[in-house]
């Protein structure tokens, strides 16, 4: 009886210092978690709007305007006019569309340009004529969606976040009596182009 007693008891003991032992031996680390949020990516222009060289004469009764169109996916279209012997618009070197690029987007996502939605002036220091340029219009240039034509939220981007767009516009003569007779020079306007997820 003593002895299943002092068995017991050293078994107790064991069980005790086996016990011990595992929990001394079991260790707590703390870990560490982030997320880095990237909402702003980099948009550039990096090619400005052209519209060429031209020959242009305004209308001097400040009613008939003449037109040229640079597309976007980059063709010229003929110059057009109300009437072509009050305004008129030659060609001498042909213009070309702007160009914009994007990168340090999300990878393979729709992206939304907004163009401009009123005319914009071009003017020029040498005197007081101006033009206009309207009808803005984009083209998608690079990605997986190269060569079609930009409609709301169809720019894609490429699997390393970066897609490029050429954006296209309307030039207009001026009604004013200075447009009537334009003063050789660089006419020169700004616009502003929005994109967004």
């Amino acid at each position: 009886m003593i002895n299943d007693f002092r068995l017991a008891k050293a078994l107790a003991v064991g069980a005790l210092a086996v016990s011990s032992s595992i929990a001394m031996g079991a260790e707590t680390a703390t870990g560490n978690a982030s997320v880095t949020v990237q909402n702003a990516f980099n948009l550039s222009e990096t090619t400005a709007l052209s519209f060429g060289t031209i020959r242009a004469t305004g209308d001097t009764a400040g009613t008939q305007t003449a037109e040229l169109q640079i597309s976007s996916d980059g063709t010229s279209n003929n110059p057009e006019t109300t009437d072509s012997t009050a305004a008129a618009i030659s060609v001498i070197e042909a213009g070309e569309p702007a160009v914009f690029t994007i990168d340090s987007a999300a990878p393979s996502s729709n992206l939304t340009i907004t163009l401009p939605s009123a005319a914009i002036e071009l003017t020029s220091t040498l005197n007081d004529g101006l033009f206009s340029i309207d009808d803005f219009e984009a083209t998608i240039t690079s990605g997986p969606r190269d060569g079609t034509a930009y409609a709301s939220g169809n720019l894609l981007t490429d699997d390393t976040g970066g897609v490029t767009f050429a954006v296209g516009a309307t030039l207009t003569t001026g009604t004013g009596a200075t447009d009537a007779a334009y003063t050789d020079g660089t006419y020169t306007g700004t616009y502003e182009i929005t994109v967004d997820y």
